[in-house]
């Protein structure tokens, strides 16, 4: 398999290709902030129909640290960019998955040219509809969860380093629990969680609270320019995931080629709670 480094603006990106360079590159975007890229490995069930190219964003994996003020939407963007450039790559196809899919879209709004489809999983297009999201969160809380996030949060949700406090952290998985996933998580999506880069993620998310993100992240909103997207776009998500159903259809009825595919017994890892149909729907799409 082959894999190795591409230098962006100074930084060391790392990067591992599986399949053949006969197929059309499928560009994949992992979601976090801070997450490597491992726990898309269901995803290399897409090699017969794509070169799969993924990758670590910087700060995370075995891409280089750098300077938090670059933990930042742009800055990715050009890493991805550059990436591109480096491989050699002509046109790609991109996916992302939850934070991935942001990514995406900023991409290609800036490097239109450089996309021929584009695969939008489980992800948000405003921080609008990602604060609505996670309002309903709390809402759906008891009063005495609530309060356990809101005492956490008035004493620093960091103060004890980079793990929230066991209390919060407790919170927090009552909170995603519905949206999360509905099977057993597997071992490498547990690990990946072992893995975060905290400096990415607190820079990019805040330091204040899970539920309002504070960091490089808090003003992303694609949907006055979705309209720009002119290649055929598939938008993904679970019938129970983060964003809802009424979020991804939004997204899509703005894309001009667009189309929405619900996983009906999935929350937000479509790709490992209904992997058969995943593969098919993404290999249709890539294959049309």
């Amino acid at each position: 398999m082959p894999n190795g480094y591409i230098s962006s603006n100074g930084v060391k990106i790392y990067y591992e290709i599986v399949g053949d360079a006969a197929h059309e590159p499928l560009l994949l975007l992992n979601g976090g902030p801070g997450f490597p890229h491992e726990y898309l490995q269901e995803l290399r069930a897409l090699a017969p129909y794509a070169q799969l190219v993924f990758y670590d964003q910087r700060g995370t994996g075995n891409s280089d640290k750098a300077d938090r003020a670059t933990y930042t939407i742009d800055a990715n963007v050009e890493d991805l960019e550059n990436l591109r450039r480096a491989l050699g790559l002509e046109r790609v196809r991109v996916l992302g998955h939850s934070w991935g899919g942001i990514l995406a879209q900023a991409y290609i709004l800036k490097y239109p040219d450089a996309v021929t489809k584009l695969i939008l999983a489980d992800t948000f297009s405003s921080i609008a509809d990602l604060q609505a999201t996670f309002d309903r969160m709390l809402a759906a809380l008891p009063p005495e969860t609530r309060a356990v996030i809101e005492k956490c949060e008035r004493e620093g949700i960091y103060a004890r380093g980079d793990a929230y406090p066991p209390e919060y952290q407790a919170a927090l998985d009552a909170a995603y629990e519905p949206i999360f996933i509905s099977i057993p998580p597997p071992d490498y999506l547990q690990n990946t969680f072992a893995r975060i880069a905290y400096d990415v993620y607190r820079t990019m998310w805040g330091e204040e609270s899970e539920f309002r993100i504070t960091g490089t992240l808090k003003d992303f909103d694609f949907f006055p320019r979705l309209h720009e997207i002119r290649v055929p776009t598939l938008v993904i998500v679970g019938a129970s995931d983060m964003p809802t159903v009424a979020v991804a259809h939004k997204t899509a009825h703005a894309i001009p080629h667009a189309r929405l595919e619900v996983f009906a017994h999935s929350r937000h890892f479509p790709f490992l709670e209904e992997p058969e149909k995943f593969v098919r729907v993404v290999s249709e799409f890539l294959r049309a």
